[in-house]
């Protein structure tokens, strides 16, 4: 399990700094990418990637506090039937995921009941490290679960962080996105089948 792990964030903690910060030239461990591979990267991370549409969220259980309760996507989306679900892979370390909650935190306010908005903390401290950082204070809208063994993110092949994915109500995914963006924005709104 550890060897899944490592790799993982690894691969998490390179792509969130990405985010910041010029590419560097990849080193001999990394590779490099063949022009199809780097094609295909571009392509799914310019904008809304509906390459794993249909495919059903990963039942992975989810702590929902620090008590040690886990739900998966399918226990909310039955909690919530008929709406749809926007998950947002996040962790503390990733200064894109920080900068983008605000702005789930207000959607999550202007769609409650017609579509539910979940961070998902990826920290390998799980709660010691979230508690902290996610304050019902700082998003008042929102309730972050962990899953703190990355494997959601692993499951989902994420590339990096943050990710969020559209699920519909039968908790198949719709679209996905890479990178930080304004949830609350028009155009985010318009691909959720939201009013501006």
């Amino acid at each position: 399990m550890t060897r899944l792990i490592l790799p993982g964030l690894v691969v998490l903690l390179a792509a969130c700094q990405q985010q910041e910060a010029p590419k560097a030239e990849p080193s001999a461990l990394q590779g490099e990418a063949t022009p199809a591979e780097a094609a295909a990267t571009s392509a799914s991370t310019a904008g809304f990637d509906t390459a794993h549409a249909g495919t059903p969220a990963p039942a992975l259980a989810l702590e929902t506090g620090p008590d040690g309760r886990t739900e998966t996507i399918a226990d909310i989306l039955k909690a919530n039937p008929g709406q749809k679900l926007l998950v947002n892979l996040w962790a503390t370390w990733c200064a894109p995921c920080l900068k983008e909650l605000p702005t789930l935190d207000a959607l999550a306010a202007d769609t409650k009941g017609v579509l539910l908005v979940v961070p998902v903390s990826q920290d390998m401290e799980g709660w010691r490290k979230v508690s902290a950082a996610f304050t019902p204070a700082l998003y008042p809208n929102l309730s972050t679960r962990v899953e703190s063994g990355m494997q959601f993110g692993f499951q989902l092949k994420a590339k990096g962080l943050p990710l969020t994915i559209l699920y519909g109500p039968d908790g198949r995914e719709i679209w996905r996105y890479a990178g930080d963006r304004d949830w609350n924005s028009p155009d985010a709104r318009a691909n959720m089948g939201l009013p501006a």
